[in-house]
């Protein structure tokens, strides 16, 4: 400055990204954040998401969605089941949640004799065969199925009887051919779609490994198979896959501990102690059966010693199909020969890696991200780090280790982004996400958003945006209605017919309080000549309830969200803004000048005479000045001015040694992207 009396018009220097690592005097980009993105090296705030659905029956720990004959078909694994959703290909509204029906088995047991009606096994296995579970005798496709009545466990053995009562003479072996889906708290859940062309439909392949709280966990659970279309009735089904097919089917069930994935038109799961196995596929393609596990190219390995925890397509150019297992101390690539002496070719491409979780693996663009236990990976041909200078130890300081399974990664295309979700602090489910921009090659974060409070996500390329599943349980009151009549001491009648409102499993509340208590209903039923609903609920009300009192329907569970729509929260239940904000870097005379582009060396305060804001704006925007004279001081934060889309400047005349600025929205509507700021300053007072 020539005069350090007069004022100099500075534009704001600022790098992309939002540095944590560090202290706050040393960084040139912003220091502070909350749902704000980078977007030709200036903030913007990310966009909204808009709910689904709200009553997921179960937090979802897995989900897969895929566009067919018209439809979005959203499927997500949670401990008791999978539950399915259908929506628009554009927007996330639809219909669900529909629990789909499992059936798994083919488990062997010796039989020891057998009658027509009966079989007997060594042991008390009444558990083993309680009554409906399905077995059959033959090893052949299309065995008879067989039915248990009953099971009767005397003198070192059970007895079990059967129908129809035709069980060929002299059995040794019976499998269980289906039983309930058992629930698990540690259900992770991975998916992935293969087109059936003996059934002209596309197939769901789910696997339920038992990894949430174990990445390293040994126990085999079975891989399922269902349609991804409902039934006639609109129910859908998966059962239990196993090698049922083929010239020599052992009728074992497919079941690993790790994971599934198609490398088309092959199936492949793993496991612990580097299992990997596929299915057999014909050379010609004309058996795509993934019922066939003991054909010619069918193939079981052990590859690493520690456990395969995730499979993934990847280009492989003449050696096709080819894929990409993730072990937890080695990357392994699998590929295609079409050698009849060697099938299959398997590459260890690292064995100097680590693995954070089953799902911190995502693909973009040809190009393999994955987050590791102490840094950050990439595989684009060769193994290498991903750099992170910016908030790498924010992130694996403050990570809850204990709950590493729970961390996942997704990718927002739009943007460019990667993004890894985990639980902050001692958070036992995800409150944040570190954002890595592929194409800027910078780093930023969620800032603990609500909208980073996702347990798994998806981005498909059919449905326009991405697909977020939350882990916090709601629950909410919908419109109520007056009873007309009580009966005894759970029963409540409504005038008209009331059954599509009140339903078997829905729930009730009495009082305009969603922590009052709530009531399961167990029927509900129409009746003509009264023109009355009948109301029964499976507990009885209490406090007791008279006619005229309200009674309120309410709806309950985990909540889907459709990302990146709008800039608001959209609810069911209205609108809520969406709060975003970015701090800069510091700006003073001690650490350069307000652009940065000089040093001045000068110990003074900078005197903030006025702000000239630059944004692409919808609604209302605030500003604050945060100061203090010493890098370790204690912050002083100035009064918040607001601006508009139509606010020329603000005026402030403001002092500080060291200065930063504080943009924020967080109003119905809001939204912005910073274009370039001009700050007038001048030297201040001498003293610090």
């Amino acid at each position: 400055m020539a005069d350090e009396n007069l004022s100099v018009v500075y534009t704001l220097g600022l790098q992309p990204g939002i540095k944590r690592d560090g202290t706050v005097f040393e960084s040139r980009e912003c220091t502070d954040g909350l749902w704000t993105r980078f977007q030709r090296g200036v903030p913007r705030k990310m966009g909204g998401y808009a709910q689904m659905f709200l009553d997921q029956f179960g937090l979802a720990r897995g989900i897969i969605a895929n566009a067919y004959e018209g439809q979005n078909y959203i499927f997500t694994g949670t401990k008791d089941s999978i539950d399915t959703f259908t929506t628009s290909l554009s927007y996330g509204a639809g219909t669900g949640p529909n629990k789909a029906n499992i059936l798994v088995g083919y488990s062997e047991t010796a039989v020891t004799s057998n009658t027509s009606s009966t079989f007997v096994v060594t042991g008390d296995l009444t558990t083993k065969f309680p009554a409906n579970t399905k077995v059959v005798f033959s090893q052949t496709p299309g065995a008879t199925q067989y039915t248990v009545s009953s099971a009767v466990h005397a003198s070192g053995s059970t007895t079990v009887t059967v129908t129809p009562t035709s069980i060929p003479a002299s059995q040794t072996a019976v499998w269980i051919a289906n039983t309930e889906f058992q629930s698990n708290p540690n259900n992770l859940w991975q998916f992935d779609m293969q087109y059936d062309p003996n059934g002209g439909s596309m197939q769901v392949i789910a696997h339920p490994g038992l990894n949430l709280s174990n990445i390293v966990n040994s126990i085999e659970t079975q891989v399922l198979t269902g349609d991804i279309l409902p039934s006639s009735g609109g129910q859908w089904y998966f059962e239990g896959l196993a090698d049922t097919s083929g010239n020599n089917p052992t009728f074992a069930p497919v079941m690993c501990d790790g994971g599934v994935v198609m490398l088309y038109p092959f199936m492949f799961i793993y496991g612990s102690n580097g299992f990997i196995a596929n299915n057999h596929v014909d050379a010609v393609y004309s058996d795509q059966s993934l019922t066939n596990w003991n054909g010619t190219l069918a193939n079981r390995v052990n590859m690493a010693a520690g456990k395969i925890i995730k499979g993934m397509p990847v280009r492989g150019g003449t050696n096709s199909p080819s894929g990409l297992f993730w072990a937890t101390d080695s990357l392994i690539r699998v590929s295609f020969t079409g050698d009849v002496n060697q099938y299959w070719k398997y590459d260890i491409i690292s064995s100097q890696i680590s693995v954070m979780s089953s799902n911190a693996i995502v693909e973009m663009d040809g190009v393999y991200f994955w987050m590791g236990v102490d840094r950050f990976y990439m595989y684009n041909g060769s193994v290498q780090v991903l750099p992170n200078d910016k908030n790498l130890n924010w992130v694996y300081d403050n990570l809850n280790f204990s709950q590493r399974q729970k961390v996942w990664a997704t990718k927002v295309p739009r943007f460019n982004e990667i993004w890894f979700f985990y639980p902050r602090g001692t958070a036992t489910e995800c409150t944040d996400a570190i954002i890595y921009n592929v194409k800027d090659k910078i780093w930023y974060d969620a800032g603990s958003a609500d909208g980073a409070r996702r347990s798994c996500g998806c981005t498909t390329e059919v449905f326009p945006t991405p697909i977020w599943c939350s882990w916090e349980y709601e629950l909410t009151l919908g419109s109520p209605d007056t009873i007309d009549s009580v009966s005894g001491s759970n029963t409540i009648y409504l005038v008209g017919d009331q059954t599509p409102k009140y339903y078997p499993n829905k729930t009730i509340q009495f009082l305009d309080d969603i922590t009052a208590p709530s009531y399961v209903i167990a029927t509900a039923l129409y009746d003509v000549p009264t023109n009355l609903t009948e109301v029964v609920t499976t507990e009885n009300i209490s406090p007791a309830v008279i006619p005229g009192d309200t009674v309120f329907p309410t709806t309950s569970g985990y909540g889907m969200w459709q990302h990146e729509v709008g800039t608001d929260e959209v609810r069911t239940t209205g609108q809520l803004a969406v709060p975003s904000y970015f701090t800069t870097c510091d700006i003073s005379w001690v650490g350069g000048n307000p652009a940065q582009d000089e040093l001045k060396g000068v110990n003074r305060r900078l005197h903030l005479r006025r702000v000239e804001p630059d944004f692409v704006q919808t609604g209302e925007m605030t500003l604050e000045v945060i100061g203090k004279p010493f890098a370790q001081s204690t912050e002083i934060n100035s009064p918040v001015f607001t601006f508009n889309s139509d606010t020329g400047k603000v005026d402030l005349r403001i002092e500080n040694r060291e200065t930063r600025l504080k943009f924020g929205s967080n109003v119905n509507g809001g939204n912005y992207q910073m274009g370039r700021i001009l700050i007038t300053a001048e030297l201040g007072d001498e003293r610090p």
